[in-house]
């Protein structure tokens, strides 16, 4: 009997305990096989290109400081539908987010100089590092055939401590091919880089994505080596999430944009910045008013981040702009889709 590795999350009831490898949207065993649905995973190693104990060291050697001032961001992909919209055949799923293991800051210090839940599309400078949900949030370097290039991401919740979440179009071109080398870089801020990098170890994104390109299902994430034995969830600690759930959320949305949509002076890509705002159902996405531009792909949408806490619930990653002129920004709803991508990685 064969089975895709992105059928695995539907099946693991009926199989049991079964040992597996990961590959580059391949297939283990022998027999026939389903053909992936745009809503399967497609899941990459280090396993696949490194030596098991290299352990992210030729990610980290990669990326020198220069390489790092250097990268640019990733083009945006146009809006792009090849496929079916994303169904809801499985269960909704959700968890809380963990704490930093450092002291927690007092409400007051956590929301000085910021606006609280006032609705914010004109993104401003999260000044908070230091404290969740700062070190959660980072910049993603990686390389492209064109060069070295760079995204937001997120750590989330997981058995593993290990995973962040991204856009599609920071992992793959779309056309079937993944990127390399990524390094997460937690609450990096004005060229500082305070809590290190951390290496990948294990990529995945949707089929959907991975060989139509299709922005429905532009997400995706990674499972990160641990960094001098510390796994990078016990060192920033994580957001929440939910997958299965509904369109509209009160949200914080985070990102290291290089320019704002429409324009405006200023916005360098070296600085956190933040909007809030209510979102509403787009077709089969999700919208929100923030003009966060190139560098905030893959940048959270957080429901109920409390900023006492420090930690809110993942409902959506920055994918597009309907157009330069326009605030108005996009994500793909979360379905099935990730849950599949989720469940590759939270173990891996």
């Amino acid at each position: 009997m064969r089975f895709t590795t992105s059928r695995l999350p539907r099946l693991a009831a009926a199989i049991g305990a079964l040992a597996i490898g990961i590959g580059t949207a391949g297939t283990v065993g022998s027999a026939q096989a389903a053909t992936p649905g745009p809503m399967d995973a497609a899941t990459a190693s280090t396993a696949a290109t490194q030596s098991s104990t290299d352990h992210g060291e030729q990610a980290r050697s990669h990326w020198t400081a220069e390489r790092m001032r250097t990268a640019g961001p990733i083009p945006v992909p146009a809006e792009r539908h090849t496929v079916q919209a994303q169904s809801h055949r499985l269960a909704a799923q959700s968890s809380a987010g963990t704490a930093a293991p450092a002291a927690v800051a007092s409400r007051a210090q956590a929301t000085a100089g910021l606006s609280g839940a006032t609705a914010v599309s004109r993104s401003g400078v999260w000044n908070a590092h230091g404290r969740m949900p700062a070190t959660t949030v980072g910049k993603l370097y990686f390389s492209t055939p064109r060069g070295n290039s760079e995204c937001t991401a997120t750590v989330v919740n997981s058995p593993n401590k290990s995973v962040v979440w991204t856009a599609g179009h920071c992992v793959s071109d779309g056309k079937g091919h993944w990127y390399k080398n990524w390094v997460f870089v937690p609450d990096y801020h004005d060229g500082v880089r305070p809590l290190g990098a951390w290496s990948w170890k294990t990529v995945s994104t949707p089929n959907g994505y991975f060989k139509k390109g299709d922005s429905n299902y532009d997400l995706a994430a990674l499972t990160l080596w641990p960094q001098n034995g510390r796994k990078v969830a016990d060192v920033t600690g994580s957001q929440g999430y939910k997958f299965n759930y509904g369109y509209t959320w009160n949200a914080y949305e985070f990102g290291y944009p290089y320019d704002t949509h429409p324009a405006r002076p200023g916005i360098n890509g070296q600085q956190l910045r933040y909007c809030i705002g209510k979102t509403w159902r787009a077709g089969g996405q999700q919208a929100i008013h923030c003009d966060q531009g190139h560098g905030s792909s893959g940048g959270p949408w957080l429901d109920d981040l409390q900023l006492g806490r420090g930690w809110g619930y993942l409902v959506g990653n920055v994918s597009h702009h309907l157009s330069e002129r326009s605030d108005e920004e996009r994500s793909p709803h979360f379905g099935d889709a990730a849950v599949n991508v989720y469940n590759q990685v939270k173990n891996a």
